[in-house]
C-alpha cells in the first residue's frame, strides 16, 4: 500500500466513501442519459481479460524478494455500457490468487499464504477522449466491490513434516535444539498451501468490500472490438488478506489485457427509415402485371402477357408455351410444340430441319459481325467474377434484374443469373438449331449480361 494511505482509512471513512461511490456514478450516468435521449447507437458491451496479481500487505513487506516475484495469475469478465463516449458503467467480475513469501537474512521462521479471490461489483469509467475517435484512448476508474478471500499457508511438505528454519538458512524436520542436531533432517519445500490459516485472537470475516483504482488505454481495432491495457489497484477494507494484522489495509493489483466486444443496433430514426423502406418495396409492381414483387412468381413479364394470380404468363393449353407468345392456343393434350406453341407434326419437324440447315450460315453471318464487336469471352468473365462478388453485397432496397420471359431459356441452372457460360452454350444451341433463338433475342441476351 503506498505510504500516503497507510492508516488513512479507518471503518468509518471507509463505509462513507463507499457510499458516496455507490451515489456519484448513478447519479452521473442519468444525466449522461439525459444528455443523450433519442441516441440508440450501442446496447451494451462484454468484456474478457487475463491477467496477473500482486499482493501488497504485510507478509513480505521486509522480504528480500519483490513482490512480483510471487505473481499469480486471474482472469477478468465484464458487462458495460455506455452512456456516450467519454462515459460508462460496469458490473465486474474477477477472479484469481493472491500469494506473498518472506525471505530475510535472519532466518528466523517465514511467513507464507495464498489466497483464492473472487470479487465482484461495479465501476464507472471516464474515457480521455478527443473530437476525432482518437485510436488510442486513456481511461480511469473506480467503483466498489465486494472481495471473498481464503488464505492458506504452506507449513507442511509432502511428507506432512513441519517446515523448520534453522539459523544456517536449511528447512529441516525437528527444531533447532543442540540435541536435533545430530538428529533433524534437511527437508524441501513444496510450495502446496495446504493448511488453512486462522487468527487465534480474531475470527475475522472471510469476506470484505474492496475499493478498485483504474487505469489505462483503450485501443480501437474495429468499429465494435476494443483492446485494453490496464492496471487495478484494490484497496480492500481488510487486514487479514495474508491473515496477519498489522497497521493499514492489504491491497492487490491487477495488471491485465483484455478484449471489448460493443454491441450495436439501429437508430430510432434508421429503423424508421428502414420499415418505410420495406413498405415501400412491398406496394412495388415493376413488370406492371397488377402482381406485386413480393408475391409475383414470374417477374419480369410482358405487358402484353395475360398472368395468373401469381404473375406468370397464362398458358391456357398448358403446352409449356405463354397464350401471349402461343400461335397454337389450342394444342392438343401431351403433344410436342415447338417455340411458337405449334404442333411439332412430322411434316413441321421436316420443314423446321429444312430451314434450319438453309438459314444456318445466314444466321451465323448475321451474328458473327455484330458479336464480335462485343467484348472477348476473357472480358466477359471478368465482369461474370465482379458481378457475382457484387450480389454478396445487395444491400436494402436495391434488387437484382429480373431476366426477361423469352430470355430464360438461356437460364440453363435456373439460378436467376446469366453467366458467361451460359451465354456460350445458348448461341452454340441457336447454331445447332436445338433452341429456337433469334439474332436479336442473342444480342439483348449479352446486352443483359453486362446489365443484370
Amino acid at each position: 500500500m503506498p505510504p500516503a494511505l497507510k492508516g488513512a482509512i479507518c471503518p468509518f471513512s471507509f463505509r462513507s466513501m463507499l457510499a458516496s461511490l455507490l451515489v456519484l456514478p448513478l447519479g452521473l450516468g442519468q444525466v449522461f442519459s439525459q444528455n443523450e435521449k433519442g441516441r440508440e447507437k450501442e446496447i451494451i458491451a462484454f468484456s474478457s481479460g487475463y491477467g496477473v496479481l500482486t499482493f501488497h500487505g504485510d507478509v513480505g513487506k521486509g522480504s528480500l524478494v519483490g513482490a512480483y516475484s510471487y505473481i499469480r495469475s486471474g482472469f477478468s469478465f465484464s458487462i458495460e455500457k455506455y452512456f456516450n463516449k467519454s462515459f460508462s458503467l460496469s458490473l465486474n467480475l474477477m477472479k484469481g490468487k493472491i500469494a506473498r513469501d518472506e525471505k530475510a537474512s535472519d532466518n528466523l521462521p517465514k511467513l507464507n499464504f495464498e489466497s483464492p479471490i473472487t470479487q465482484f461489483g461495479f465501476s464507472g469509467t471516464f474515457l480521455i477522449n478527443g473530437k476525432n475517435a482518437p485510436p488510442i484512448i486513456p481511461f480511469v476508474s473506480t467503483g466498489v466491490s465486494f472481495l471473498l478471500f481464503d488464505p492458506h499457508g504452506d507449513l507442511l511438505d509432502k511428507n506432512g513434516n513441519a517446515y523448520h528454519y534453522w539459523k544456517d538458512g536449511s528447512i529441516r524436520d525437528l527444531p533447532e535444539t543442540g540435541f536435533n542436531y545430530f538428529y533433524a533432517k534437511n527437508i524441501d519445500r513444496d510450495y502446496v498451501y495446504e493448511t488453512k490459516l486462522t487468527d487465534s485472537s480474531s475470527n475475522y470475516s472471510r469476506s470484505t468490500l474492496a475499493l478498485p483504482l483504474s487505469a489505462g488505454i483503450k485501443m480501437k481495432m474495429t468499429s465494435r472490438l476494443d483492446g485494453n491495457l490496464g492496471l487495478t489497484y484494490n484497496i480492500s477494507s481488510s487486514d487479514y488478506l495474508d491473515n496477519r494484522k498489522a497497521p493499514g489495509m492489504d491491497a492487490y493489483l491487477f495488471s491485465s489485457v483484455s478484449l471489448t466486444w460493443h454491441i450495436f443496433a439501429l437508430s430510432k430514426k434508421d429503423r424508421e427509415e428502414a420499415s418505410q423502406l420495406f413498405a415501400e418495396m412491398d406496394k412495388t409492381d415493376s413488370d406492371q402485371d397488377g402482381i406485386l414483387d413480393a408475391a409475383d412468381g414470374c417477374p419480369g413479364t410482358p405487358k402484353v402477357a395475360k398472368v395468373d394470380a401469381k404473375g406468370c404468363p397464362i398458358d391456357v393449353d398448358a403446352d409449356g408455351v405463354a397464350d401471349y407468345m402461343d400461335k397454337e392456343k389450342n394444342s392438343k393434350t401431351g403433344v410436342t410444340v415447338d417455340a411458337d406453341g405449334m404442333e411439332l407434326t412430322k411434316a413441321r419437324m421436316k420443314e423446321i430441319n429444312k430451314q434450319n440447315n438453309t438459314n444456318a450460315s445466314s444466321r451465323k453471318d448475321a451474328l458473327s459481325d455484330d458479336f464480335n464487336k462485343k467484348p472477348s469471352a476473357e472480358f466477359m468473365k471478368q465482369v461474370e467474377e465482379m458481378q457475382i462478388e457484387d450480389r454478396k453485397y445487395v444491400t436494402v432496397g436495391k434488387t437484382n434484374n429480373p431476366i426477361p420471359y423469352d430470355l430464360r431459356v438461356a437460364d440453363w441452372n435456373k439460378d436467376g443469373f446469366i453467366s458467361s457460360d451460359e451465354i456460350a452454350k445458348t448461341i452454340d444451341a441457336f447454331f445447332d438449331g436445338s433452341i429456337i433463338f433469334s439474332v436479336e433475342q442473342v444480342n439483348r441476351l449479352i446486352d443483359f449480361f453486362f446489365e443484370q
